[in-house]
């Protein structure tokens, strides 16, 4: 059976601190039907209302960004229309203005895409996430949601450390966002890095061989190139956040 693959939207929220950057992350809920007790960063799936929203970019083409984000200019819209939307019901931050007329603007060099995954096709629930970046200036953001039943400001290496101690549950994609945080020192550098990295779809794979050897690759979900090969299965299933099974192999 094909699985429907959803596009979605999530945002790293970034801040400042003595100590170096930091960003925020909530747990989500056990009583959600997908990813319960995993940590994540805000977002969700794009709605009918993003499709409806009427966006217009202060900067930059939307013909670019659209190739950045491996879709249309209006798939880029609804995707920028759903990670504003999503912040602001689950944090209550406002990353985003409106004209007088109530058209959504955004600019992009403040509210860059970073990463881009795609859930593998071994997954009974799919989507196709597009992960933006967003400095909190104040510092300031709380849940306002009831999807999440925890949420905190970490520094990447600490959320690292605690997933790797079994006490900071989290998928795949969210681990791989994080480390490439912690190479940053300054929010601000998260920014300027982004329009310097390719974005591409990346779809971890499961190959089966003709002697029934199974190993998983990283692809292009758009192409089908394989980025990297012989990689480690997702650790997590992301339809109920428990330990993927050895029998994916």
């Amino acid at each position: 059976m094909t699985v429907e693959v959803r596009s979605a939207a999530t945002v790293v929220l970034l801040r400042d601190t003595d100590e170096g950057i930091e960003t925020f992350v909530m747990r989500r809920a056990t009583t959600m039907a997908f990813a319960p007790r995993m940590h994540v960063f805000p977002g969700g799936r794009v709605d009918e209302i993003d499709v409806r929203e009427r966006v217009e970019f202060v900067s930059g083409s939307v013909d670019a960004l659209a190739l950045r984000a491996s879709t249309d200019a209006d798939g880029v819209r609804a995707l920028y229309s759903c990670a504003v939307r999503e912040t602001e019901e689950e944090v209550g931050i406002v990353i985003s203005t409106r004209d007088g007329d109530g058209c959504l603007l955004i600019d992009p060099v403040h509210l860059p895409i970073i990463d881009h995954w795609v859930t593998t096709e071994t997954e009974s629930h799919r989507y196709d996430v597009r992960f933006f970046a967003a400095v909190v200036a104040d510092g300031q953001a709380s849940l306002t949601t009831t999807e999440a039943d925890r949420a905190a400001w970490i520094a990447p290496a600490n959320a690292l450390a605690e997933f790797a101690a079994g006490r900071m549950a989290m998928l795949p994609p969210t681990e791989s966002v994080l480390r490439r945080l912690a190479g940053f020192v300054r929010a601000a550098d998260v920014i300027a890095d982004a329009p310097l990295r390719a974005v591409v779809p990346l779809l971890p794979k499961r190959f089966v061989e003709a002697d029934g050897r199974v190993h998983w690759a990283m692809v292009n979900d758009r192409t089908g190139e394989v980025l990297a090969d012989d990689i480690t299965m997702p650790h997590t299933r992301e339809v109920d956040g428990l330990p993927a099974s050895e029998d994916a192999r």
